[in-house]
Order: structure tokens, then C-alpha cells, then sequence
């Protein structure tokens, strides 16, 4: 049963995502998904932006905390495991808190309001810590039953993410596509490891 919630929590909460970015992008004339953050979806000000907050971060956030929770309980069980899952749960905390503190208008204040610099912190900490729990997960892995590709493929989509976190420290005009990579290679190992338990073994 338990490993049916984290397979579906994992796969509902990416698909609503995958809906809010298109159709948040398409209801805001002029969006640019390589230009402008996810998050400026649901800033203040943007257009719809309390129904993408309340109606897509925090069902996204709510699905996908709920994936890393549960699977870390899943034996085998490993130091390795719970500290990478916590990790993959603090990324996910991220867009509960982008619902919950909206950034201001255009992400980019130079005079950040409370909820932006809350916005900013719980960003700082997921994009950081999401991209090193993908990687401790992956050693975690090794000993899967049945899925030991999940190592390779969580240390790469780790690096990836790692990397991409990195190039939108320096805040290039293409932010916007950077972070969907980031968003993308998390996604990419989540879903594949939802799988993976989905098919697993239940130990004996």
C-alpha cells in the first residue's frame, strides 16, 4: 500500500506541475519559459497568479513532499536513504512555500517583501539540497533489489541538477530554461524511482 501512495503522489504531483507550467504559461500573454522562472507563475501581481499558487504549488508540493516521506520508510533502509529522501522532501517543501510565500513581481526584487526573501530562502535550500539528496540516493541504490540503475542515473541527474543550480546562482537571461533543467533532472530520477519501488519485490 505504501508503496502505491509514493508511486501515484509522485506521478499526480508531476503531471499537475506539467499542467500548471503550460497553462499558466498560456493564460500570461508574452510568458517566456526560458526567460521567466516557474515561480513567476504564481507571483504577486502575475495574472491568475492565487489560482496557480493555491490551485498548482500547493498540490504539486503537497504530492510530491509525500513521495520522498513514504519511500524513505521502504526497506532496505539506510542511513544513505533517509538523508537523501529528507533532502528530496526540503525540494519538494519548495513549491508548498512558493504557494505559501509568493515572490513579488518578476522574482527579482531589489527590495525583496517578507515573502520573497521566505520564497528565496526555501528555494535556496531545495535547489541545493534536491540535487545532493539525487546523488546520496543513488549510492543508497546500489542495494536496491532490482534497481541498482537507479545509482548511475541518480548521480547523474545529481550533477545535472547540482550544475544547473550553480549557473542560475549567476542569474543569466536564460534562467528560466536553466531551472527547468534543474526541475528536470529531479524529475527524471523521481519518477524513475517511483517505478522502480512500484515494480520491487515486497520483502519477505
Amino acid at each position: 500500500m505504501i508503496r502505491a501512495i509514493a508511486f501515484w503522489a509522485a506521478v499526480i504531483g508531476y503531471l499537475l506541475l506539467l499542467v500548471m507550467i503550460v497553462v499558466g504559461g498560456a493564460a500570461w500573454p508574452g510568458y517566456s519559459h526560458t526567460g521567466q522562472f516557474i515561480s513567476e507563475l504564481g507571483a504577486s501581481g502575475a495574472p491568475h497568479g492565487r489560482l496557480v499558487s493555491l490551485g498548482g504549488f500547493l498540490p504539486v508540493g503537497l504530492c510530491l513532499t509525500l513521495f520522498p516521506v513514504l519511500a524513505a520508510f521502504i526497506p532496505p533502509r539506510s542511513g544513505l536513504r533517509v538523508a537523501g529522501f529528507a533532502l528530496l522532501a526540503l525540494f519538494a517543501l519548495g513549491y508548498i512555500a512558493a504557494a505559501v510565500f509568493p515572490c513579488d513581481a518578476g522574482c527579482r526584487s531589489t527590495t525583496p517583501s517578507f515573502a520573497q526573501m521566505m520564497h528565496n530562502l526555501f528555494g535556496l535550500l531545495g535547489y541545493l539540497g534536491g540535487p545532493i539528496g539525487l546523488i546520496l540516493l543513488g549510492f543508497a541504490a546500489r542495494r536496491w533489489p532490482d534497481a541498482a540503475w537507479l545509482f548511475p542515473l541518480g548521480v547523474a541527474c545529481g550533477v545535472v541538477a547540482l550544475a544547473a543550480f550553480v549557473v542560475m546562482l549567476a542569474e543569466p537571461p536564460f534562467g528560466g530554461l536553466v531551472q527547468r533543467v534543474l526541475e528536470g533532472a529531479v524529475a527524471a530520477w523521481t519518477l524513475a524511482c517511483a517505478f522502480a519501488l512500484r515494480r520491487a519485490p515486497a520483502p519477505r
